[in-house]
């Protein structure tokens, strides 16, 4: 049970090993203690003997574990024993039926659990760095208005544009480090590509062509190892780069964005942390709207997020079977739009999405709110209490009158729901 853990990529066979030694460990106490019955079947309580290590392997590895114990079981029973114990093996293969069932739910409940729990830390990882980005962008006009206006925030919606549209990497590192270097005071750095278990790695973007980058320099090294972002005051030995900020996207493979030279002022945390998450943020982004491009393409008139979302979503129902459900709004123009557009914002609940849409040959506002990991009969709930705060604001004629809705789950197809986003209902 534990040799399994450390030696991941020998499992079948010490898991097996495992099983066989513990077992015959078993049949070696049994013949010696009890040379006539060493499976302690006619002893009070004996079955527990074997019982209880092959509900523990059944419980902790499932099925497979179940049944090889089990076989091995069935094979002392029938060379020790004249007689075939039938009903003694017959109820030990229950209790392996019935293990492996809770195992098999159990693994299955603490899957989905995770997965939900990663999606609810990437929703507030995500809030975070709008947020972040939402200050910086604020400080930075606020600085600099006059010698230089820049919006980060439109640079970093240019910099998404640029992925769907298909340039190329070097296009939008470019794009990413000319903000870093108007933001940061940068004189000389580069951005590079590491994999780890290829042993090599390239220069995607630089201040300066002949860029020199040392893969076996001491700062680059520590950032590595320690996957986090390492500067001068925290080696002891000497450098040629000030820092080195790694973004990790897979066990092997990383983003390093390594310093030369930067202003003096410029050098400090905070600077660190926020090309950190620049760059972080700008490679998360790219590795899903590469996935969805096409569909961003298709339905341009949605607002990216909103279309990565249920993606996400989809992705999460195809690989767990998690329904999310969708809640799509369609109101006929007038000059309730907005009041009903803040109406329905203020009461999204914390993972809940909405984007609005306006169809000038229709006349309609449209506005969908996915809501993740919400079945129907959730959603059910979500439109009623929705509609009663609508009705008191608005009136029940209006409601009646003007407004449309329906709602439906998330497919694993996510061009399906956007599709049917636009639909008209009747």
């Amino acid at each position: 049970m534990f040799l399994t853990k450390f030696l991941k990529e020998l499992n079948l066979k010490i898991l097996i090993a495992e099983i066989f030694i513990f077992t015959l460990a078993l049949l070696f106490i049994g013949m010696y203690t009890n040379p006539s019955d060493p499976l302690f079947i006619e002893s009070k309580f004996g079955y527990l003997f074997y019982l209880l290590p092959l509900l523990v392997f059944t419980l902790y590895y499932g099925l497979f574990a179940g049944i090889i114990s089990f076989f091995i079981i069935v094979l002392i029973a029938f060379f020790f024993y004249k007689e075939f114990p039938t009903v003694y093996i017959l109820w030990l293969f229950l209790f392996v039926l019935v293990a492996s069932e809770f195992n098999y739910y159990w693994s299955e409940n603490v899957k989905k659990s995770e997965d939900k729990f990663k999606y609810a830390d990437g929703k507030l990882r995500d809030l975070a760095r709008e947020l972040m980005l939402l200050k910086i962008s604020h400080d930075q006009l606020e600085k600099q208005y006059i010698i230089k206006p820049i919006s980060i925030r439109e640079v970093i919606y240019q910099i998404k544009q640029k992925i769907i549209s298909n340039f190329e990497e070097e296009e939008i590192s470019n794009m990413l480090m000319n903000l870093l270097i108007q933001s940061f005071n940068i004189e000389r750095a580069a951005l590079v590509y590491v994999d780890l278990e290829k042993n090599n790695f390239k220069i995607i973007s630089s201040t300066h062509d002949d860029f020199d980058f040392n893969i076996k320099d001491v700062l680059v090294s520590k950032a590595i190892e320690d996957r986090s972002i390492s500067y001068l005051s925290k080696i002891e030995e000497e450098s040629k780069y000030y820092a080195a900020i790694p973004v990790f996207i897979s066990e092997t493979q990383v983003y390093l964005f390594v310093i030369e030279e930067i202003g003096f002022l410029s050098l400090n945390m905070d600077t660190l942390l926020m090309i950190n998450l620049f760059i972080y943020y700008i490679v998360s982004e790219k590795l899903i709207l590469e996935k969805i491009k096409d569909i961003v393409k298709k339905f341009d008139m949605f607002d990216i997020d909103f279309i990565k979302e249920i993606y996400r979503m989809s992705e999460i129902k195809k690989n767990l079977g998690i329904e999310s459900s969708l809640v799509i709004f369609q109101i006929k123009g007038s000059i309730e739009d907005e009041n009903i557009k803040n109406l329905l914002r203020k009461n999204l609940r914390g993972l809940d999405i909405m984007d609005s849409l306006f169809l000038q040959e229709d006349n309609l506002l449209i506005i969908p709110i996915l809501l993740p990991f919400t079945p129907i009969s959730g959603a059910n709930s979500f439109v009623e209490r929705v509609k009663n705060i609508l009705v008191e604001n608005l009136s029940l004629s209006f409601f009646e009158k003007n407004i449309k809705l329906k709602i439906e789950s998330v497919d694993i197809n996510p061009a399906k729901n956007l599709q049917s986003i636009l639909e008209t209902i009747k």
